[in-house]
């Protein structure tokens, strides 16, 4: 069994203010990032890796995780920060060209760190099943850091298909709620 975990970025300075990449994590989102730091490591939800978008935003947001979750190894991946569902999709398909075979094999658990509507759009596409109280709420909204956790019957990252995961849980930080 295979777990995937989609996190979407926390909130960030607005659209304008900078160029997109560099764009900031907000006190608010700082706070935010913190707190699914403190989710993930109360619930055990620990990443044997973690693909994160290059954007600064992204990268604030996965080293709060890592600080209270310090063996979660990460890769930057520059192409994430462009990527729609399907390439999304895809290239989780092909974590052993990614990552490498070792790791790949290694890798239970896998966190992906990225960006809206494209965390929406994967989850949605991957989901078959699961609490369906949890899909709903995902269906509305996909709030900065909100976390989707998927589990998938398979053995092997190339495995993963459309409407395989089962949608263990959708939890957002109170301050999105």
């Amino acid at each position: 069994m295979l777990r995937l975990m989609v996190l979407r970025h926390a909130t960030a300075v607005p659209h304008g203010s900078m160029p997109d990449p560099e764009r900031i994590l907000t006190a608010q989102g700082q706070a935010e990032a913190e707190a699914v730091a403190r989710y993930c490591a109360q619930e055990m939800l620990l990443p044997d890796l973690a693909l994160v978008s290059p954007s600064t935003r992204t990268r604030q947001t996965f080293a709060a995780v890592q600080a209270l979750v310090p063996d979660a190894a990460a890769l930057t991946i520059p192409a994430l920060y462009a990527m729609q569902a399907d390439e999304l999709l895809t290239s989780l398909q092909g974590l052993a060209e990614l990552a490498g075979a070792e790791l790949s094999r290694k890798t239970l658990t896998l966190m992906l760190v990225g960006h809206n509507p494209a965390c929406t759009e994967l989850v949605q596409k991957l989901v078959g099943f699961g609490d369906r109280y949890a899909f709903a709420r995902l269906r509305g909204d996909f709030p900065p850091a909100g976390l989707a956790v998927m589990d998938f019957d398979v053995e092997e990252w190339s495995q993963m298909a459309a409407g395989a995961g089962r949608l263990d849980r959708f939890w957002v930080p109170a301050s999105s709620n």
